[in-house]
């Protein structure tokens, strides 16, 4: 290299060295910076946990009400033809005596009891006689001429309906009056 060469580039290495900061100043500024951006990823990472936590509490309850509902679907047609024999058995096990009595007391205490558990399942049957039809939470299966007065309700249930938390789990099946044209 020529001297006028070196003394054009060495001027040029010390302002690269001036514009770098020295170890102690690097130290100063990274310990500055450092908290801040700690509290930064600890409240993001806060934050993506508390949103983890939501949704798994989230899916757990679905999955739950899910099975929930698996389970009183298969239930439902066993626990309506318990209904339905107890409330045929009513003005029976008044008149009845002895072992028959006991028996149609036993069956009566049954469906009681399981009435509470679905009832505490969040699980009821919908009452829907003599009520106007309702599309949302009824299938008509037929209709029968009737009175002016009964056009448009339900005179027979044909298969009984339940909710599950508020919601349609199985719609009834009804039989609705309409009125006859003269």
């Amino acid at each position: 290299m020529t001297k006028k060469h070196h003394q054009a580039t060495k001027p040029a290495a010390e302002e690269e060295l001036q514009e770098q900061p020295s170890p102690a100043e690097t130290e100063t500024a990274c310990a500055e910076q450092a908290p801040d951006e700690y509290y930064e990823r600890f409240v993001r990472l806060s934050a993506d946990f508390e949103n983890f936590r939501k949704r798994t509490e989230r899916e757990k309850a679905a999955f739950l009400s899910y099975g929930k509902k698996e389970l009183a679907e298969k239930l439902l047609p066993s626990y309506e033809i318990l209904l339905r024999q107890t409330e045929k058995w009513a003005s029976v096990r008044e008149q009845a005596t002895g072992e028959l009595k006991n028996v149609l007391d036993g069956v009566q205490m049954i469906a009681g009891e399981i009435t509470k558990a679905f009832q505490a399942e969040g699980i009821e049957r919908m009452d829907v006689l003599d009520k106007p039809y309702d599309p949302a939470t009824q299938e008509v299966v037929g209709m029968v001429p009737s009175s002016e007065k009964q056009d448009g309700h339900v005179l027979q249930e044909v298969q009984m309906g339940f909710t599950l938390d508020g919601k349609v789990l199985r719609p009834a099946r009804v039989i609705v009056g309409q009125e006859q044209e003269n």
